[in-house]
């Protein structure tokens, strides 16, 4: 998918205003999501999914780490878990699914590899070479 530029809004028959408002809406979604990967909560979630029964829904791991850690994994104003937090910790080029330290089973299902070493991907936290963790068969 390619960036619209302000010619493309102003084509389509859109205002300046409107192409202003969309850029700041993806700055906050890149912004806020770059928070969230760089913040330590996929190690959470990665020691929470070791503990619930493999195969996992996102809705049984979003409960999980919110029951871990509800301050971050809930919903602001809400006494419920964000999907959406747990969302974007798994999915994306660095997420957990495509650096391989969660396997996709099938559609909606994931679990943690046996093979993950969660001692070594705590100390790879520090230099950011988290694919370490998994060692190779």
């Amino acid at each position: 998918m390619s960036e619209h530029s302000l010619w493309d809004y102003l084509e389509a028959g859109k205002s300046k205003q409107e192409f202003l408002e969309h850029a700041e809406k993806d700055r906050v979604r890149v912004t806020t999501i770059k928070k969230l990967r760089s913040s330590g909560h996929w190690l959470t979630l990665l020691r929470v999914a070791r503990t619930i029964p493999q195969p996992f829904t996102l809705n049984d791991i979003s409960v999980a780490v919110w029951r871990s850690c509800p301050d971050f994994f809930g919903m602001k104003g809400y006494p419920y878990p964000d999907n959406h937090k747990v969302h974007y910790i798994l999915y994306g080029d660095r997420g957990l699914i495509a650096k391989g330290l969660i396997q996709r089973v099938s559609q909606g299902l994931f679990r943690v590899p046996e093979e993950l070493d969660l001692d070594a991907l705590t100390r790879s936290q520090e230099d950011g070479s988290a694919e370490d963790a998994v060692k190779s068969e």
